[in-house]
């Protein structure tokens, strides 16, 4: 036997079903477990969370992991941009941990703990601070302008 072929209202049916206008359109439940937008953001006012800690690794030499609560990859990613633009610094990297929790891990090696990996990010975030002034001072000047 071959396949069975549907004719009249029965191939319509199908036809009708299978288009992707007639599909059923659910809406999506709110996510159970996402933590409130003021809380991805706001460290609590009790003090129950540092806003850094740092994390000496005992595997590798001259290397911490900074823990970064309420950031993202924005911040992530631009102190490990700026990390590896530091001759001293041997690997800079950074993750999420998880995306529902408002953290980042940012390791920093350096070749040698004279400045070690913590001046590493000090310098890094004064650099950073620096390049952002000039940003928005090029802004306002552009601004002005206009």
């Amino acid at each position: 036997g071959g396949a069975s072929v549907l004719h009249g209202p029965a191939a319509r049916l199908r036809a009708s079903l299978r288009s992707p206008r007639n599909r059923l359109a659910l809406p999506l439940a709110p996510p159970q477990n996402k933590p409130d937008d003021f809380d991805v953001w706001r460290l609590p006012d009790d003090d129950s969370v540092q806003k850094v800690t740092v994390q000496k690794d005992t595997m590798v030499p001259n290397a911490v992991t900074l823990v970064i609560e309420r950031e993202d990859h924005t911040v992530g990613n631009l102190l490990r941009m700026e990390l590896l633009e530091d001759k001293e610094v041997l690997f800079s990297g950074y993750r999420v941990p998880h995306p529902l929790e408002p953290a980042i891990q940012l390791k920093v090696q350096t070749k040698s703990e004279d400045p070690g990996p913590v001046k590493a990010v000090d310098t890094a975030i004064e650099r950073s601070v620096a390049t952002l002034d000039k940003i928005g001072e090029a802004f306002a000047k552009a601004k002005a302008r206009h």
